[in-house]
This record gives C-alpha cells, sequence and structure tokens, in this order.
C-alpha cells in the first residue's frame, strides 16, 4: 500500500507532500491544477522515462519520494532483498532524483538502486491505468497468468512445468548424446586402433632403457669376450702376471724374517698376488656369460625400434604413453556409458511425453472454462459503464503445430469489440482511452482476488460518463478498493462521492525570492465539509451554491447508502 507521496520542484509542484490510506482515494480538481502531477511522479518511482522537463522552473533537480507498506505484499519484499536491499518493519522508501545536466539517482531504503530494481521491485506493487500509458494487464504475457489464478490452475501449472521442463532436458540430453555419438565415429576406430597398438606391445615404464642396455651389449659381444679373455690370459696364463709376482712375493716373504719392518710389504705383496688369481678367474667367468647371439641381439633391436616408435607418437616417454592410454580408453568407456544413458533415456522420454501432453489437457480444459467466467464477469462491468454493447471475450488458442510451451499447449489474448457487428481486438489496439478504462476496471472486478497487485491508479477512467452511470462506476471503484487501494483522477463528482478519502489539487500564483510570480500546485486531503463544498464545485455550483450543496450532500447519501448495501458483512468503511 501507497502511504506518502512527497515531490519537490517537480513541473509545477514545489514541495507537495500527501499521506494516503487504504481504499479509494479520489483526486479532484480543475483543468491544469496538477492532478496528473502525481500519476507522473508514481510512473517515475515505478522506472518510467525521466527528462530534465519535468525539473521545475528555476530548480536545479526534481525529487521524487514514496513510501509503501509491504506487510500485503511478501512477494515484494522477497524481491528486494534477494537484489540486496533491506526491509525492516515492511517498510519500503523510494527516492528518486532527477538533475539538470544528467545527474539522476535512484535509492531504495536508503541505498543506491537503478531503474531495473525498480521496475522489478516497485513496479509490481502498483497497477497504473492512465489515457496514455498501457496497463500491466494489457501485456499478453499477464494474460495466461491472469487465468490460471482465477482457475485455481497454479499448482497444476506447476507440476506441469516441472514434467515438460524434465521431457524438454530429456530430448535435449538424447539429442547432444546422438550428435556426440555420430560425430564420434571414426574417433572411436581411430581411438580403439591405438589401443589396441599399445596393449599388444604390452609396455612397461622402464622398459626402453633395460632394452638399451641390452642392445648395447649384445652389439659389442665380440669385443667384451676378447678383451675379458685377453685380460686373464695377461694374469693367469704360463708367464703371465702371477707367474712373474708369485716369486718375488716369496723371496720377500723370506727376507722379512730378517728384517720385521719389510713384513708390511712383504704381506701387501702377497695381497697383491691373490687379488691378480681372482681377478683373472672374474675375468674369465664374465667371458662366459657373454650373450653372443646375432638373433637376440635383432629381437631386442625390433622390440626398442617398436617401443621408441610409440613413445614418439603417443607422448614423448614412457610415462606419458601410458597416461595417453588410459585418457583414450577412459573416453570409449565414456562412449559406452552414453551408449547405456541413450537407451535409459529413449524408455523415459514417451512417459515423460505422455504425462505432459495429459497435463496440458488438463490445463486447456480448465482454461477453456475460465474464459467463459472471466467474459460474463467483464461484459457484466461494462455494460453498467455505458458499454452495453460491447463484447469482452479471453481467446484461448492452441499454439502453432501442436506445440508445447513452459506453460501448457495454450495462449491467452484478451479481446474486446466495442461496437455490435464490430469483430473482437485485442485490447492493446482498442482506441478508446475511456473505454479501455472500463474494460480495465472490469478486469479487475473480475479478477480481484487474482490479482496481486497492492494500488491501482486510475486516471480519466471515468472519461464519456455522466450520470447514473457516473454512480455505478463509483460504486465499482469502491468495492475495489475494499480489496486493494485505490487512487482516482475523476472529474465526476459521483465517482467523488464514492470515496473513502478525497484529495483535492489546486494551483496558486506565488512570489519567490525574486518578487517572481510562479505557479505552484498545491494538494491536501479534504475534511467532511470541504469534500462537500468540492462536490458542489464540480456539480456546477460553489460552496455557498445552496442547491449544488444539497445536492451534493444528497450524492453522498446515495453513495453511501449503495455502498452500504453492497458491503460484505464485515461492515463497511468511513467514507470520510
Amino acid at each position: 500500500m501507497l502511504t506518502t507521496l512527497r515531490l519537490r520542484d517537480f513541473a509545477i509542484a514545489e514541495d507537495l507532500e500527501l499521506t494516503f490510506n487504504s481504499g479509494l482515494t479520489v483526486i479532484t480538481g480543475e483543468t491544469g491544477a496538477g492532478k496528473s502531477i502525481l500519476i507522473g511522479a508514481l510512473d517515475l518511482l515505478l522506472g518510467g522515462r525521466a527528462s530534465e522537463r519535468v525539473i521545475r522552473a528555476g530548480a536545479q533537480r526534481t525529487v521524487l519520494e514514496a513510501q509503501f507498506d509491504l506487510a500485503a505484499s511478501p512477494w515484494v519484499r522477497a524481491e528486494a532483498e534477494i537484489r540486496g536491499f533491506e526491509v525492516e518493519d515492511d517498510v519500503l522508501i523510494v527516492r528518486r532524483s532527477i538533475g539538470r545536466g544528467g545527474a539522476r539517482r535512484i535509492w531504495l531504503n536508503g541505498a543506491l538502486a537503478t531503474v531495473t530494481d525498480l521496475r522489478a521491485v516497485v513496479g509490481p506493487l502498483v497497477d497504473l491505468s492512465t489515457q496514455h500509458q498501457q496497463n500491466r494487464l494489457l501485456n499478453k504475457a499477464t494474460h495466461l497468468e491472469l487465468l490460471d489464478r482465477m482457475a485455481g490452475l497454479l499448482p497444476t501449472r506447476a507440476t506441469y512445468r516441472t514434467t515438460w521442463t524434465a521431457w524438454r532436458e530429456a530430448l535435449s540430453e538424447r539429442a547432444a548424446l546422438q550428435e556426440r555419438q555420430r560425430a564420434q565415429g571414426e574417433r572411436r576406430d581411430f581411438l580403439s586402433f591405438c589401443l589396441d597398438e599399445i596393449d599388444a606391445a604390452a609396455t612397461r615404464v622402464g622398459e626402453v632403457a633395460e632394452l638399451d642396455v641390452a642392445a648395447r651389449r649384445l652389439r659389442a659381444a665380440d669385443e667384451l669376450v676378447q678383451s675379458s679373455l685377453g685380460a686373464h690370459a695377461a694374469l693367469l696364463e704360463d708367464g703371465g702376471a702371477r707367474d712373474l709376482m708369485a716369486p718375488l712375493s716369496r723371496a720377500l716373504s723370506r727376507a722379512a724374517e730378517s728384517d720385521p719392518a719389510l713384513a708390511a710389504l712383504a704381506a701387501r705383496m702377497d695381497e697383491v698376488v691373490s687379488l691378480v688369481d681372482d681377478l683373472g678367474s672374474d675375468l674369465e667367468r664374465y667371458a662366459q656369460t657373454v650373450d653372443v647371439d646375432p638373433q637376440r641381439l635383432a629381437e631386442t633391436d625390433d622390440r626398442l625400434t617398436l617401443l621408441l616408435g610409440l613413445v614418439r607418437k603417443y607422448g614423448g616417454s614412457e610415462e606419458a604413453l601410458h597416461q595417453r592410454r588410459d585418457a583414450m580408453a577412459a573416453e570409449l568407456r565414456r562412449e559406452g556409458e552414453d551408449a547405456g544413458r541413450l537407451a535409459e533415456l529413449d524408455s523415459q522420454i514417451p512417459a515423460l511425453a505422455a504425462e505432459t501432453a495429459r497435463l496440458a489437457d488438463v490445463l486447456s480444459v480448465a482454461r477453456q472454462g475460465a474464459s467463459g467466467q472471466i467474459g460474463v464477469g467483464v461484459e457484466s462491468v461494462i455494460s453498467q459503464l455505458g458499454m452495453d454493447k460491447a463484447r469482452f471475450c479471453a481467446e484461448v488458442v492452441a499454439l502453432p503445430n501442436g506445440e508445447f510451451g513452459a506453460d501448457g499447449r495454450d495462449r491467452v489474448a484478451f479481446l474486446l469489440a466495442s461496437n455490435p457487428g464490430e469483430p473482437p481486438h485485442p485490447l492493446t489496439e482498442v482506441a478508446s482511452g475511456g473505454e479501455l478504462s472500463r474494460v480495465l476496471l472490469g478486469l479487475k472486478r473480475a479478477c480481484a482476488e487474482a490479482d496481486p497487485v497492492s494500488v491501482c491508479v486510475y486516471d480519466e477512467v471515468d472519461a464519456g460518463l455522466s450520470g447514473s452511470t457516473g454512480v455505478v462506476l463509483g460504486r465499482f471503484l469502491r468495492e475495489l478498493g475494499d480489496r486493494q487501494q485505490v487512487l482516482c483522477i475523476s472529474h465526476l463528482p459521483q465517482v467523488a462521492a464514492a470515496a473513502h478519502h478525497h484529495v483535492h489539487v489546486h494551483k496558486d500564483v506565488v512570489r519567490d525570492g525574486d518578487d517572481i510570480e510562479r505557479t505552484v500546485s498545491q494538494a491536501i486531503t479534504l475534511s467532511e465539509e470541504r469534500r462537500r463544498g468540492e462536490l458542489a464545485r464540480m456539480l456546477g455550483g460553489g460552496p455557498d451554491d445552496p442547491t449544488a450543496a444539497a445536492h451534493a450532500l444528497q450524492l453522498l447519501s446515495q453513495q453511501r447508502a449503495v455502498s452500504a448495501d453492497a458491503a460484505p458483512a464485515g461492515g463497511t468503511r468511513d467514507a470520510g
């Protein structure tokens, strides 16, 4: 609910502040007094496009501010908090500053905000209907939502959307898997060939180094045998080193008996002879181990060539080769998993499609029934507001080619035929602003329980009406005010008399500090006595005109009596 609206240096309003209450508040005043200024300010606070032209002459900036009570609008509070704006005690304060030279700022509860934030947070609170602005109900995207709310279909639609989403996701996943399988046909053959090639080689890390050592030994086998046996012969065969050293060792041992100082040297000489014996024997045994085998050398070279080729082909090292092999095997396994998932999806999709179609049929049947109800409800209102020949319908049409959308197989459009013999047209194409406002009022009345908007604002809803029709319009607006806060700019005394509250807008000519005359718009909430005077003026008289004053009092009494008769058992509001 809108509780406060303040305008500073906006158009011809210097500093205007109004406090609003629940129920129907009517705004009256002579032409040009500034009534539409209030509508313009609200539009900007809802995220309308700003222009320097709204800044009052002589001022540097316009500041607009509104305060809303969100107690009955928890979804708005949730949206504000999602966007990072704290809301305490269910109070939302919106402030917008428009300065010359492009300086513009927006605040929500003291925090800087954007126009997008305004439209998302404040926009859902107010339904603004003017002669020059499309109403929220004129947006075709809201027609289906409204119809489903009226028919109590939101839970069914939520279930449908869950099923539809699962069906669409399954179709999308299956298509992606099928495309991947088609694209990977050649890839699969390549991977299989590579794995077969690597697995056939039965490689292991470190084998290349081992084969390299073995190959070098086989290639040098003859040289290794000859060198080791030649050394053995030089050490141990007749006339070799042992034969030369053994007698010398024995001679030193005998000489050491005469001089103990030579004993250590004699012992070392004996060790050398022993080492020669051991070394010669080892050389002989080594020569016997050397494998001189040309066939084995060829096999070793072939194996080494094979492994080196695989290493170069698949990674550059034995470790990289095995990592590449594991990666290719995993890729092939995934393809096998894809095949299993495809089979699973093939079994799920028909059931999901059938359930989607069933729920869509349930929604369609219910919508067809609800469309008739909303048509009857709207026509019952507009027929009493001077449009007794008009026809209204909520058209439920299947999507083309049997398609399913996120909300079913239907699209909904509100249509109006203003005159007999004319085909119905979308509301957005209705030319008469007065007719449009009355249709919107009919929609509001028919859909009041389904429409969550907090504040309804009407400008010129009474265009073209008078007399008893105005009385009916006033009653309808008051009844709407019993459920939602309603602000209405009106020129009809019959409508003004039906309001719970009455705001009068007038303009004065004042002198500023430079002694220059300026026009300033003022607005006040009328007391009961002043309200009767304003009604008298609207009836063509004045506060001192006894006939107009009596007529005003009669009109107030008449509207109160009608409202009392139409009020629910809980009672009525005070009309003052």
